[in-house]
């Protein structure tokens, strides 16, 4: 069997690692399905098998790598065109807004407002120094008629339209 695997392979090592293959199928597939009536054909069939398996694989191995070796070159070849990819503008407002309230002359504190501001639309916190008395109190619930009604100045009433 060794001779033959020799001739097909080529090699004596991987003719050796194929009869030690087809021997291990033989092991393992024996005990269930019985032993063959030729078994040394079985073994070399088996192993021949195995052997064609193998040179496919290398050779579809090959083929992918020869396609890939072309396809680095071509793309190697290619220069590409950094200076459009530079000039490119951020095409989102937001985003370009976000990479502007990110950007290290601000103070961390500020850089932090201002992408909340704009990721989540919070209001802008103000410190107390800046800020007018009204702004700290608890809003009231009034309806919004009542509201009206005691914002509305008494000295001025809706003009009736000429």
């Amino acid at each position: 069997m060794s001779s033959r695997l020799t001739r097909l392979t080529r090699d004596v090592g991987l003719a050796e690692d194929l009869a030690h293959e087809a021997l291990l199928a033989a092991l393992e597939q024996w005990p269930q399905s019985g032993v063959p009536d030729n078994p040394g054909a079985w073994l070399t069939a088996t192993a021949k098998r195995r052997a064609i398996d193998l040179f496919r694989r290398n050779a579809v191995a090959a083929r992918k790598h020869q396609d890939l070796t072309r396809d680095l070159a071509a793309l190697e070849q290619t220069v590409p065109d950094l200076n459009s990819d530079l000039d490119d503008p951020i095409g989102d407002d937001l985003l370009r807004l976000i990479f502007i309230s990110c950007h290290p002359i601000l103070a961390t504190e500020s850089r932090a407002a201002l992408t909340l501001r704009l990721v989540a639309a919070l209001p802008p916190l103000r410190s107390p120094a800046h800020s007018s008395p009204r702004t700290h109190h608890r809003p009231t619930h009034r309806p919004p008629k009542r509201m009206l009604a005691e914002n509305a100045s008494p000295s001025k009433s809706p003009e009736a339209p000429s």
